[in-house]
């Protein structure tokens, strides 16, 4: 009897740890900045490959970076943010970079849609380029603070605005997290039957 109500405790706590996500995996610091780390580690659970990060960076021009994600059951939730100093030659060479992010998106009957960055002056402190903004509750963006010569990126999934650290990061109008996140803007998704099934930027189609 008592094995019985033990394994019962224990399946239930294993249970309850595969809904609610194991802790958080937490980085802090210049010297923890990779890319592809967070690219390889938690692949299609981000529904992104963080195209407005830069793939390398010096650590001196880091100002701040800092991570925390923890891998649910069905997704990974948390945060990236990237901030970096630029003189006015790399900010317009980031700045160009970040304009030319796009992906084309192919479904298995061949058809092709391509989705572009989206760049938005009005939403965010500053003006930002935009690749996910709310879809599927995740958002990935680069601020661009031309006169303090510094781009913040940001990875965030199901943000919670008062319980965000960076809250001068968020947008706006915080009202906008609880919008319908499948009608939300991405460059990563594509719906070719209105909206009843999404393609991803990785799928293989061949």
């Amino acid at each position: 009897m008592k094995m019985n109500r033990l394994a019962a405790v224990v399946l239930l706590s294993a249970l309850l740890l595969s809904l609610v996500g194991c802790l958080a995996e937490k980085r802090i610091g210049a010297e923890h900045y990779d890319k592809s780390y967070y690219i390889n580690k938690y692949g299609g659970d981000l529904d992104s490959n963080l195209s407005v990060f830069p793939d390398g960076l010096e650590a001196g021009r880091i100002v701040r970076f800092e991570s925390s994600l923890g891998e649910g059951l069905f997704d990974t939730d948390g945060y990236i943010l990237l901030e970096y100093r630029c003189d006015a030659q790399q900010l317009t060479a980031e700045e160009q970079r970040l304009e030319q992010i796009s992906f084309t998106i192919r479904n298995t009957d061949g058809q092709t849609f391509t989705n572009r960055v989206l760049y938005d002056e009005t939403s965010y402190r500053y003006p930002a380029y935009i690749t996910n903004d709310g879809f599927d509750s995740t958002y990935e963006y680069a601020l661009i603070d031309r006169e303090g010569g510094r781009i913040v990126c940001v990875y965030a999934a199901y943000v919670l605005p008062d319980g965000f650290r960076y809250k001068d990061c968020l947008k706006n109008d915080l009202s906008a997290y609880k919008k319908n996140s499948l009608k939300a803007f991405t460059v990563y998704n594509h719906s070719f039957d209105g909206g009843q099934s999404w393609t991803e930027f990785d799928d293989a189609i061949n």
